[in-house]
Protein backbone atom coordinates (compact mmCIF):
# COMPACT_ATOMS: atom_id res chain seq x y z
CA UNK A 1 0.00 0.00 0.00
CA UNK A 2 3.29 2.06 0.29
CA UNK A 3 4.75 1.49 -2.93
CA UNK A 4 3.17 4.48 -4.95
CA UNK A 5 2.87 7.04 -1.56
CA UNK A 6 6.14 6.18 0.42
CA UNK A 7 7.78 3.47 2.56
CA UNK A 8 6.56 2.53 6.46
CA UNK A 9 9.07 1.30 8.33
CA UNK A 10 8.48 -2.55 9.56
CA UNK A 11 9.04 -2.97 13.20
CA UNK A 12 9.18 -6.20 14.75
CA UNK A 13 6.65 -7.39 16.89
CA UNK A 14 7.84 -8.52 20.49
CA UNK A 15 6.07 -9.79 23.10
CA UNK A 16 6.43 -6.88 25.21
CA UNK A 17 3.20 -4.85 24.97
CA UNK A 18 4.07 -1.58 25.90
CA UNK A 19 6.74 -1.59 23.09
CA UNK A 20 3.94 -3.13 20.85
CA UNK A 21 1.80 -0.65 21.57
CA UNK A 22 4.52 2.26 21.02
CA UNK A 23 5.06 0.58 17.79
CA UNK A 24 1.35 0.85 16.15
CA UNK A 25 1.34 4.61 17.28
CA UNK A 26 4.05 5.35 15.09
CA UNK A 27 2.55 2.93 12.40
CA UNK A 28 -0.48 4.64 12.18
CA UNK A 29 1.00 8.11 12.27
CA UNK A 30 2.88 6.90 9.47
CA UNK A 31 0.02 6.05 7.45
CA UNK A 32 -1.74 9.04 8.24
CA UNK A 33 1.25 11.03 6.90
CA UNK A 34 1.63 8.78 3.96
CA UNK A 35 -2.26 9.23 3.08
CA UNK A 36 -1.90 12.98 3.45
CA UNK A 37 1.43 13.07 0.85
CA UNK A 38 -0.70 11.25 -1.80
CA UNK A 39 -3.58 13.72 -2.13
CA UNK A 40 -1.29 16.10 -2.36
CA UNK A 41 0.39 15.31 -5.51
CA UNK A 42 -2.54 14.72 -7.79
CA UNK A 43 -2.30 14.95 -11.36
CA UNK A 44 -3.92 17.23 -13.54
CA UNK A 45 -4.41 16.07 -17.31
CA UNK A 46 -2.61 18.54 -20.33
CA UNK A 47 -5.45 19.95 -22.77
CA UNK A 48 -4.35 18.54 -26.32
CA UNK A 49 -3.81 21.20 -29.22
CA UNK A 50 -5.19 21.25 -32.62
CA UNK A 51 -3.23 19.74 -35.32
CA UNK A 52 -1.16 22.62 -37.80
CA UNK A 53 -1.82 22.28 -41.37
CA UNK A 54 0.17 24.07 -44.17
CA UNK A 55 -1.76 25.72 -46.99
CA UNK A 56 -1.49 26.77 -50.47
CA UNK A 57 -4.44 28.88 -51.88
CA UNK A 58 -5.43 27.82 -55.20
CA UNK A 59 -4.23 29.92 -58.38
CA UNK A 60 -4.75 30.03 -61.73
CA UNK A 61 -1.35 30.18 -63.50
CA UNK A 62 -0.35 30.46 -67.11
CA UNK A 63 0.96 27.07 -68.42
CA UNK A 64 2.34 26.21 -72.08
CA UNK A 65 2.07 22.45 -72.60
CA UNK A 66 5.40 20.75 -73.66
CA UNK A 67 6.99 17.25 -73.48
CA UNK A 68 10.19 16.59 -72.04
CA UNK A 69 12.53 13.94 -72.80
CA UNK A 70 16.51 13.59 -73.16
CA UNK A 71 18.52 11.79 -75.88
CA UNK A 72 22.03 12.54 -77.53
CA UNK A 73 23.40 14.70 -80.58
CA UNK A 74 24.41 12.84 -83.51
CA UNK A 75 25.83 14.05 -87.43
CA UNK A 76 23.20 14.88 -89.82
CA UNK A 77 25.99 14.17 -92.49
CA UNK A 78 29.10 12.34 -92.57
CA UNK A 79 31.22 10.32 -94.80
CA UNK A 80 33.29 7.38 -94.92
CA UNK A 81 36.10 8.07 -97.12
CA UNK A 82 37.44 4.64 -98.90
CA UNK A 83 40.10 4.54 -101.94
CA UNK A 84 38.69 3.25 -105.44
CA UNK A 85 42.01 1.37 -106.32
CA UNK A 86 44.36 -0.26 -104.82
CA UNK A 87 47.54 1.36 -103.74
CA UNK A 88 50.44 2.48 -101.23
CA UNK A 89 49.68 4.95 -99.25
CA UNK A 90 52.28 7.60 -100.15
CA UNK A 91 51.25 10.55 -97.87
CA UNK A 92 49.17 11.76 -94.96
CA UNK A 93 47.97 15.56 -95.00
CA UNK A 94 45.15 15.83 -92.48
CA UNK A 95 44.94 14.45 -88.56
CA UNK A 96 41.78 13.67 -86.37
CA UNK A 97 39.81 16.48 -84.97
CA UNK A 98 41.50 19.30 -88.58
CA UNK A 99 38.88 20.90 -89.88
CA UNK A 100 38.83 20.11 -93.61
CA UNK A 101 37.01 21.44 -97.24
CA UNK A 102 34.90 20.10 -99.42
CA UNK A 103 37.76 18.50 -102.23
CA UNK A 104 40.85 18.94 -99.97
CA UNK A 105 43.58 16.24 -100.09
CA UNK A 106 43.63 14.39 -97.43
CA UNK A 107 46.06 11.58 -98.56
CA UNK A 108 48.33 10.70 -101.65
CA UNK A 109 48.46 6.93 -102.89
CA UNK A 110 51.71 6.12 -105.09
CA UNK A 111 51.04 6.41 -109.10
CA UNK A 112 54.09 5.00 -110.75
CA UNK A 113 52.47 2.15 -112.16
CA UNK A 114 49.85 4.30 -113.52
CA UNK A 115 52.07 6.77 -114.89
CA UNK A 116 53.53 4.14 -116.84
CA UNK A 117 50.15 2.98 -118.16
CA UNK A 118 49.33 6.43 -119.53
CA UNK A 119 51.88 6.72 -121.44
CA UNK A 120 51.09 3.70 -122.82
CA UNK A 121 47.71 4.21 -123.37
CA UNK A 122 48.67 7.41 -124.83
CA UNK A 123 50.68 5.74 -127.74
CA UNK A 124 47.61 3.55 -127.63
CA UNK A 125 45.48 6.75 -128.80
CA UNK A 126 47.78 8.50 -131.19
CA UNK A 127 47.46 4.95 -133.62
CA UNK A 128 44.19 4.67 -133.57
CA UNK A 129 44.05 8.15 -134.47
CA UNK A 130 46.40 7.74 -137.15
CA UNK A 131 44.55 4.79 -138.65
CA UNK A 132 40.86 6.28 -138.00
CA UNK A 133 42.52 9.17 -140.29
CA UNK A 134 43.71 6.45 -143.02
CA UNK A 135 39.93 4.66 -143.13
CA UNK A 136 38.16 8.02 -143.54
CA UNK A 137 40.56 8.81 -146.24
CA UNK A 138 39.87 6.03 -147.87
CA UNK A 139 36.27 6.43 -147.73
CA UNK A 140 36.29 9.64 -149.19
CA UNK A 141 38.45 8.18 -152.00
CA UNK A 142 35.44 5.26 -152.11
CA UNK A 143 32.71 8.43 -152.75
CA UNK A 144 35.15 9.47 -155.46
CA UNK A 145 35.67 6.47 -156.94
CA UNK A 146 31.87 5.97 -157.23
CA UNK A 147 31.29 9.20 -158.61
CA UNK A 148 33.90 8.39 -161.43
CA UNK A 149 32.17 5.40 -162.11
CA UNK A 150 28.90 6.63 -162.46
CA UNK A 151 30.10 8.74 -164.51
CA UNK A 152 32.03 6.10 -166.73
CA UNK A 153 28.07 4.31 -166.70
CA UNK A 154 27.17 7.64 -167.88
CA UNK A 155 29.58 7.89 -170.87
CA UNK A 156 28.78 4.21 -171.53
CA UNK A 157 25.32 4.84 -172.28
CA UNK A 158 26.10 7.42 -174.38
CA UNK A 159 28.38 5.48 -176.49
CA UNK A 160 26.18 2.78 -176.55
CA UNK A 161 23.29 4.84 -177.78
CA UNK A 162 25.35 6.63 -180.66
CA UNK A 163 26.57 2.87 -181.31
CA UNK A 164 22.71 1.92 -181.65
CA UNK A 165 22.29 4.56 -183.73
CA UNK A 166 25.07 3.96 -186.07
CA UNK A 167 23.93 0.56 -185.98
CA UNK A 168 20.27 1.34 -187.10
CA UNK A 169 21.43 3.43 -189.82
CA UNK A 170 24.16 1.02 -191.32
CA UNK A 171 21.47 -1.66 -191.05
CA UNK A 172 19.27 0.68 -193.63
CA UNK A 173 22.17 1.41 -195.49
CA UNK A 174 22.75 -2.58 -196.11
CA UNK A 175 18.98 -2.92 -196.91
CA UNK A 176 19.28 -0.63 -199.39
CA UNK A 177 22.47 -1.41 -201.00
CA UNK A 178 20.93 -4.84 -201.43
CA UNK A 179 17.85 -4.36 -203.30
CA UNK A 180 20.39 -1.63 -206.06
CA UNK A 181 23.10 -5.17 -206.20
CA UNK A 182 20.01 -7.54 -207.10
CA UNK A 183 18.81 -4.59 -209.63
CA UNK A 184 22.33 -4.15 -210.63
CA UNK A 185 22.72 -0.59 -209.44
CA UNK A 186 25.83 -1.15 -207.90
CA UNK A 187 28.93 -3.05 -208.33
CA UNK A 188 29.09 -5.90 -206.21
CA UNK A 189 32.50 -4.24 -204.39
CA UNK A 190 30.46 -1.65 -202.86
CA UNK A 191 28.08 -3.90 -201.80
CA UNK A 192 30.81 -6.03 -199.13
CA UNK A 193 32.26 -2.63 -198.43
CA UNK A 194 28.79 -1.89 -197.09
CA UNK A 195 28.36 -5.43 -195.27
CA UNK A 196 31.36 -4.90 -193.40
CA UNK A 197 30.43 -1.84 -192.18
CA UNK A 198 27.34 -3.03 -191.06
CA UNK A 199 28.79 -5.98 -189.03
CA UNK A 200 31.41 -4.16 -187.86
CA UNK A 201 28.82 -1.75 -186.30
CA UNK A 202 26.56 -3.92 -185.00
CA UNK A 203 29.60 -5.83 -183.16
CA UNK A 204 30.74 -2.59 -181.86
CA UNK A 205 27.14 -1.91 -180.43
CA UNK A 206 27.09 -5.45 -178.82
CA UNK A 207 30.54 -5.34 -177.09
CA UNK A 208 29.08 -1.89 -175.86
CA UNK A 209 26.28 -3.33 -174.55
CA UNK A 210 27.81 -5.62 -172.38
CA UNK A 211 30.83 -3.32 -171.38
CA UNK A 212 27.86 -1.33 -170.11
CA UNK A 213 25.94 -4.54 -168.53
CA UNK A 214 29.67 -5.17 -166.44
CA UNK A 215 30.15 -1.67 -165.26
CA UNK A 216 26.81 -1.54 -163.47
CA UNK A 217 27.38 -4.65 -161.50
CA UNK A 218 26.03 -3.68 -157.94
CA UNK A 219 24.83 -0.79 -159.20
CA UNK A 220 21.24 -2.35 -160.78
CA UNK A 221 18.20 -2.09 -158.99
CA UNK A 222 17.78 -5.61 -157.89
CA UNK A 223 21.15 -4.51 -156.14
CA UNK A 224 19.90 -1.49 -154.02
CA UNK A 225 16.92 -3.60 -153.03
CA UNK A 226 18.89 -6.79 -152.15
CA UNK A 227 20.96 -3.94 -149.75
CA UNK A 228 17.84 -2.95 -148.53
CA UNK A 229 17.41 0.14 -150.26
CA UNK A 230 13.99 1.59 -151.63
CA UNK A 231 14.10 2.29 -155.60
CA UNK A 232 14.92 5.70 -156.00
CA UNK A 233 12.59 8.12 -157.38
CA UNK A 234 15.07 10.76 -158.92
CA UNK A 235 18.52 10.61 -160.33
CA UNK A 236 19.60 12.57 -157.76
CA UNK A 237 18.37 10.40 -154.98
CA UNK A 238 19.90 7.23 -157.67
CA UNK A 239 23.26 8.82 -157.30
CA UNK A 240 23.39 9.31 -153.39
CA UNK A 241 22.28 5.56 -153.16
CA UNK A 242 24.92 4.36 -155.54
CA UNK A 243 27.31 6.35 -153.59
CA UNK A 244 26.63 5.03 -150.21
CA UNK A 245 26.20 1.36 -151.63
CA UNK A 246 29.55 1.70 -153.56
CA UNK A 247 31.45 2.39 -150.11
CA UNK A 248 29.39 0.45 -147.57
CA UNK A 249 32.67 -1.90 -146.89
CA UNK A 250 35.29 1.62 -146.73
CA UNK A 251 32.59 3.35 -144.04
CA UNK A 252 32.85 -0.06 -141.86
CA UNK A 253 36.38 0.37 -141.97
CA UNK A 254 36.17 3.75 -141.07
CA UNK A 255 33.53 3.13 -138.24
CA UNK A 256 35.37 0.14 -136.68
CA UNK A 257 38.61 2.31 -136.66
CA UNK A 258 36.16 4.80 -134.92
CA UNK A 259 35.63 2.62 -132.24
CA UNK A 260 39.08 1.46 -131.45
CA UNK A 261 39.67 5.13 -130.97
CA UNK A 262 37.29 5.46 -128.77
CA UNK A 263 38.25 2.20 -126.57
CA UNK A 264 41.88 3.41 -126.56
CA UNK A 265 40.71 6.99 -125.24
CA UNK A 266 38.26 5.65 -122.74
CA UNK A 267 41.08 3.61 -121.59
CA UNK A 268 43.26 6.47 -121.70
CA UNK A 269 40.57 8.44 -119.57
CA UNK A 270 40.18 5.70 -117.15
CA UNK A 271 43.77 5.93 -116.38
CA UNK A 272 43.64 9.67 -115.75
CA UNK A 273 40.90 9.15 -113.81
CA UNK A 274 42.85 6.52 -111.26
CA UNK A 275 45.72 9.16 -111.34
CA UNK A 276 43.39 11.75 -110.23
CA UNK A 277 41.94 9.71 -107.57
CA UNK A 278 45.21 9.01 -105.95
CA UNK A 279 45.02 12.09 -104.41
CA UNK A 280 42.27 11.06 -101.90
CA UNK A 281 39.69 13.99 -101.27
CA UNK A 282 36.96 15.18 -98.88
CA UNK A 283 33.55 14.53 -100.10
CA UNK A 284 32.16 17.27 -97.43
CA UNK A 285 33.37 20.36 -95.33
CA UNK A 286 33.65 19.17 -91.75
CA UNK A 287 35.77 17.39 -88.89
CA UNK A 288 37.68 14.33 -89.12
CA UNK A 289 37.04 11.76 -87.10
CA UNK A 290 39.02 9.41 -87.74
CA UNK A 291 42.11 8.77 -89.02
CA UNK A 292 42.61 4.87 -89.89
CA UNK A 293 45.77 4.40 -92.13
CA UNK A 294 49.11 5.03 -91.78
CA UNK A 295 51.63 6.45 -94.43
CA UNK A 296 53.08 3.03 -96.07
CA UNK A 297 50.12 0.33 -95.66
CA UNK A 298 48.57 -1.07 -98.60
CA UNK A 299 45.31 -0.02 -99.41
CA UNK A 300 41.93 -1.23 -101.26
CA UNK A 301 38.45 -0.30 -102.20
CA UNK A 302 37.43 -1.95 -98.84
CA UNK A 303 40.12 -0.05 -96.52
CA UNK A 304 38.50 2.70 -94.42
CA UNK A 305 40.67 5.34 -94.70
CA UNK A 306 38.84 8.68 -92.59
CA UNK A 307 35.44 9.40 -91.61
CA UNK A 308 34.12 13.28 -91.41
CA UNK A 309 31.12 14.36 -90.75
CA UNK A 310 29.95 17.87 -90.72
CA UNK A 311 29.82 19.76 -87.03
CA UNK A 312 27.65 22.47 -87.79
CA UNK A 313 24.27 20.68 -88.83
CA UNK A 314 23.64 17.97 -85.64
CA UNK A 315 20.57 16.22 -84.74
CA UNK A 316 19.23 15.53 -81.40
CA UNK A 317 17.99 12.07 -81.44
CA UNK A 318 15.52 11.34 -78.50
CA UNK A 319 12.77 8.85 -78.20
CA UNK A 320 8.88 9.85 -77.63
CA UNK A 321 6.49 7.45 -75.80
CA UNK A 322 3.61 5.96 -78.08
CA UNK A 323 1.15 8.34 -75.83
CA UNK A 324 2.95 11.24 -76.64
CA UNK A 325 2.86 11.13 -80.49
CA UNK A 326 -0.54 12.82 -80.86
CA UNK A 327 1.55 15.89 -79.61
CA UNK A 328 4.61 15.96 -81.92
CA UNK A 329 4.44 16.78 -85.28
CA UNK A 330 7.20 17.80 -87.80
CA UNK A 331 8.35 21.31 -87.74
CA UNK A 332 7.67 22.22 -84.34
CA UNK A 333 10.36 24.30 -82.17
CA UNK A 334 12.03 22.27 -79.66
CA UNK A 335 14.67 23.60 -77.25
CA UNK A 336 17.82 21.03 -76.55
CA UNK A 337 19.56 21.70 -73.21
CA UNK A 338 23.36 20.64 -72.70
CA UNK A 339 24.88 20.01 -69.66
CA UNK A 340 25.32 23.21 -67.38
CA UNK A 341 29.50 23.37 -67.63
CA UNK A 342 28.72 23.76 -71.29
CA UNK A 343 29.53 27.36 -72.49
CA UNK A 344 26.87 26.39 -74.78
CA UNK A 345 23.76 25.67 -72.68
CA UNK A 346 20.72 26.00 -75.06
CA UNK A 347 20.26 25.13 -78.43
CA UNK A 348 16.81 26.00 -80.66
CA UNK A 349 15.81 23.49 -83.05
CA UNK A 350 12.73 22.11 -85.12
CA UNK A 351 11.28 18.44 -84.96
CA UNK A 352 12.24 17.18 -88.52
CA UNK A 353 11.85 13.92 -88.75
CA UNK A 354 9.39 10.81 -87.04
CA UNK A 355 10.19 7.50 -87.10
CA UNK A 356 7.97 5.38 -88.95
CA UNK A 357 7.86 2.15 -87.09
CA UNK A 358 7.63 1.86 -82.98
CA UNK A 359 9.94 0.09 -80.99
CA UNK A 360 8.05 -2.77 -79.88
CA UNK A 361 10.18 -2.99 -76.14
CA UNK A 362 10.26 0.62 -75.11
CA UNK A 363 6.74 1.62 -77.04
CA UNK A 364 8.31 4.88 -78.28
CA UNK A 365 9.61 5.92 -81.82
CA UNK A 366 13.02 8.09 -82.63
CA UNK A 367 12.39 11.60 -83.89
CA UNK A 368 15.23 13.74 -85.20
CA UNK A 369 15.10 17.48 -84.17
CA UNK A 370 17.42 19.35 -86.28
CA UNK A 371 19.60 21.87 -84.87
CA UNK A 372 19.88 25.63 -85.59
CA UNK A 373 23.31 25.70 -87.09
CA UNK A 374 24.35 28.62 -85.12
CA UNK A 375 27.28 26.76 -83.26
CA UNK A 376 30.58 25.32 -83.66
CA UNK A 377 31.45 28.20 -86.20
CA UNK A 378 35.25 29.01 -84.29
CA UNK A 379 38.07 26.29 -84.37
CA UNK A 380 37.35 25.05 -80.93
CA UNK A 381 34.17 22.57 -81.03
CA UNK A 382 31.64 23.22 -78.77
CA UNK A 383 28.86 21.15 -79.36
CA UNK A 384 29.70 17.21 -80.16
CA UNK A 385 28.00 14.24 -81.50
CA UNK A 386 27.15 11.66 -78.99
CA UNK A 387 26.79 14.74 -75.91
CA UNK A 388 24.07 13.94 -73.79
CA UNK A 389 20.88 16.46 -74.42
CA UNK A 390 17.23 17.44 -72.80
CA UNK A 391 14.92 18.54 -75.04
CA UNK A 392 11.65 20.81 -74.43
CA UNK A 393 8.85 20.64 -77.00
CA UNK A 394 6.08 23.00 -76.85
CA UNK A 395 2.97 21.06 -77.56
CA UNK A 396 0.10 23.68 -76.93
CA UNK A 397 -0.95 27.42 -77.04
CA UNK A 398 -0.21 29.31 -73.34
CA UNK A 399 -3.25 29.09 -71.34
CA UNK A 400 -4.43 30.03 -67.80
CA UNK A 401 -5.07 26.14 -65.61
CA UNK A 402 -4.95 25.29 -62.06
CA UNK A 403 -1.99 23.75 -60.74
CA UNK A 404 -1.10 22.21 -57.38
CA UNK A 405 1.56 20.75 -56.07
CA UNK A 406 2.06 17.08 -56.63
CA UNK A 407 2.71 17.25 -52.38
CA UNK A 408 -1.14 18.25 -52.15
CA UNK A 409 -2.01 14.67 -53.00
CA UNK A 410 -3.00 12.92 -50.58
CA UNK A 411 -0.18 10.70 -48.71
CA UNK A 412 -1.90 7.26 -49.87
CA UNK A 413 -2.87 8.08 -53.42
CA UNK A 414 -0.28 10.03 -54.81
CA UNK A 415 1.36 8.62 -58.09
CA UNK A 416 4.83 7.99 -57.85
CA UNK A 417 6.89 9.22 -60.77
CA UNK A 418 8.40 6.58 -62.98
CA UNK A 419 12.11 8.84 -63.48
CA UNK A 420 11.92 9.45 -66.79
CA UNK A 421 12.02 13.17 -67.55
CA UNK A 422 8.20 12.91 -69.18
CA UNK A 423 6.10 15.68 -68.26
CA UNK A 424 2.80 13.89 -69.02
CA UNK A 425 3.74 10.55 -66.69
CA UNK A 426 0.06 9.30 -65.95
CA UNK A 427 -2.63 9.28 -68.71
CA UNK A 428 -4.88 12.41 -68.40
CA UNK A 429 -8.09 11.37 -66.13
CA UNK A 430 -5.93 9.95 -63.35
CA UNK A 431 -8.11 11.26 -60.24
CA UNK A 432 -6.56 11.37 -56.70
CA UNK A 433 -7.90 13.32 -53.06
CA UNK A 434 -6.80 16.87 -51.82
CA UNK A 435 -8.04 18.53 -48.24
CA UNK A 436 -9.66 21.95 -48.18
CA UNK A 437 -9.74 24.01 -45.17
CA UNK A 438 -13.02 25.62 -44.98
CA UNK A 439 -13.30 27.55 -41.51
CA UNK A 440 -10.21 25.78 -39.95
CA UNK A 441 -12.57 22.64 -40.51
CA UNK A 442 -10.93 19.40 -43.29
CA UNK A 443 -12.86 18.44 -46.49
CA UNK A 444 -12.19 15.88 -48.52
CA UNK A 445 -12.48 16.52 -52.34
CA UNK A 446 -11.76 14.22 -55.26
CA UNK A 447 -10.14 15.85 -57.92
CA UNK A 448 -9.56 14.94 -61.81
CA UNK A 449 -5.96 15.10 -62.68
CA UNK A 450 -4.40 16.21 -66.07
CA UNK A 451 -0.60 16.29 -67.11
CA UNK A 452 2.51 16.43 -64.19
CA UNK A 453 4.83 19.19 -65.06
CA UNK A 454 7.84 20.23 -63.37
CA UNK A 455 6.82 18.54 -60.02
CA UNK A 456 3.55 19.99 -60.38
CA UNK A 457 0.04 18.81 -61.26
CA UNK A 458 -3.27 20.14 -63.31
CA UNK A 459 -6.36 19.67 -61.65
CA UNK A 460 -9.25 19.73 -64.53
CA UNK A 461 -12.20 19.21 -61.91
CA UNK A 462 -12.90 18.60 -57.67
CA UNK A 463 -11.29 22.39 -56.41
CA UNK A 464 -11.63 26.15 -57.75
CA UNK A 465 -9.83 29.12 -57.94
CA UNK A 466 -9.31 30.50 -54.49
CA UNK A 467 -10.02 27.19 -52.61
CA UNK A 468 -7.20 26.87 -49.77
CA UNK A 469 -5.83 23.11 -50.20
CA UNK A 470 -3.54 21.44 -47.62
CA UNK A 471 -0.08 21.05 -48.34
CA UNK A 472 1.88 17.31 -47.04
CA UNK A 473 -1.27 16.22 -45.54
CA UNK A 474 -0.53 13.49 -43.39
CA UNK A 475 -2.02 10.45 -42.26
CA UNK A 476 -3.66 11.79 -39.38
CA UNK A 477 -5.68 14.13 -40.17
CA UNK A 478 -9.56 13.34 -40.74
CA UNK A 479 -12.03 15.00 -42.47
CA UNK A 480 -14.41 16.52 -40.34
CA UNK A 481 -11.72 17.50 -38.11
CA UNK A 482 -10.79 21.65 -36.63
CA UNK A 483 -7.08 22.24 -37.68
CA UNK A 484 -5.11 25.95 -37.08
CA UNK A 485 -3.92 27.12 -40.65
CA UNK A 486 -0.60 27.96 -41.62
CA UNK A 487 -0.64 29.81 -44.88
Amino acid sequence: MGQGCGKVPVVRMKRNRQSLAFRYRILLMGVILSLLGCSSRTIKKPISPLPSVRVLRVRKEPVQPFLKTFGTLTYTRKADVYSSQEGIMETLRVEEGDRVTEGQVLATLSKEKLLISREQATATVSCREALLDLATEKLFEGYRSVEARILAMEKAEAELAQKGREYTHLSEVWETKQKLFQAGGIPGGDLETIRTQYFKSKTDWEQAARDLEIQRIGFRDEDLVKAGYSLPGSKAERIELLKELGTRTLKVERDVAQGELSIARAELHRIELLLFETEIRSPLSGIVSQRAIEMGEKVSPDTLLFSIYDPVSLYALVEVHERDLPRIQIGQVAQVHLEPFNPITTLSGTVHLLAPYLNPQSRSIQVRILLDSSFNTGTLLQVLPGMFVRVTIPTGTIAKIIRIPESALLFEERLVRNGTENANNTTPGDSSTVFIVRNATLFKSAVLLGDRMEGKVEVRSGIEEGDRIVLNPTRTLKEGEQVEVME
